[in-house]
């Protein structure tokens, strides 16, 4: 078993403990709906990149290696809006939360001496989430209160890719090839952050959430067999305005 999935097994099982916990732990004299507005930013990190060997020839040629990758991972901003829906017992939380975020991007530079060009690959990468999250919160003070979570779901990318084999001049123009693609992943969170009462029915959220999307995989190409493959994660600060049915 390899540690990423030992992680995994180890989140599953919190997570189902924090289910557990909450049904036990109800006050149904506390029991409401609730619906909320969400918008999002975050710094996603891509790593574990790999061509599993279908770019160039994998030997070295003139100082390189053909086909290897110079990005180890890539970093880039994500920012996303969605909503919730969930129902609160007492000082537990479960909710239904969708988000879309737009976008990400992924690019890379790989040297490919053996055709004499550098080739590119850039990644444009959409997602949607969909998770069910179980929320704890303790009251601060008056108006106050900390909360902590955890949730699972599936992640749905949208990977609109460009291949890129740059102009030789005098050799060979630059040649362009796209793929789009689609996949559903497992996906995990954990959660960390305040509420503030707003009067009546509204409170405001601000959480700090450590997401991960699973696996990405851009390509094959229009007459090129290349992929590439990565997993992706994102640390995010989520802001949410609830408001009780």
């Amino acid at each position: 078993m390899n540690k990423k999935t030992l992680h995994l097994g180890r989140f599953v099982g919190v997570f189902i403990a924090l289910l557990v916990t909450a049904g036990i732990t109800f006050d149904l004299s506390a029991d409401t709906l609730y619906v909320a507005a969400k918008i999002s930013g975050g710094y996603a990190t891509i790593d574990d990149i790999t061509d599993k060997g279908s770019i160039g020839t994998g030997l070295p040629v003139a100082g390189f290696i053909d086909g290897g990758i110079v990005e180890d991972d890539f970093t880039d901003y994500v920012y996303g809006v969605g909503f919730s829906i969930g129902r609160r017992i007492d000082y537990w939380a479960l909710e239904a939360e969708l988000i879309w975020r737009y976008r990400s991007d992924w690019d890379l530079t790989v040297p490919t001496p053996a055709i004499q060009t550098i080739t590119n690959i850039f990644t444009n990468i959409e997602t949607t989430t969909l998770l069910v999250n179980a929320i704890r919160r303790g009251p601060i003070n008056q108006h106050w209160s900390w909360e902590a979570g955890a949730g699972i779901g599936i992640a749905h990318n949208i990977l609109e890719s460009e291949y890129i084999e740059r102009e030789v001049p005098g050799v060979t123009p630059e040649l362009v090839f796209k793929d789009t693609s689609k996949s559903n992943t497992f996906t995990w969170n954990l959660l960390l952050g305040v509420t503030r009462e707003l009067g009546g029915p509204w409170t405001f959220n601000a959480r700090y959430r450590y997401i991960d999307f699973g696996d990405l995989e851009a390509g094959p190409y229009p007459s090129r067999n290349s992929k590439v493959f990565s997993t992706w994660s994102s640390h995010e600060v989520l802001f949410s305005v609830e408001r009780d049915l």
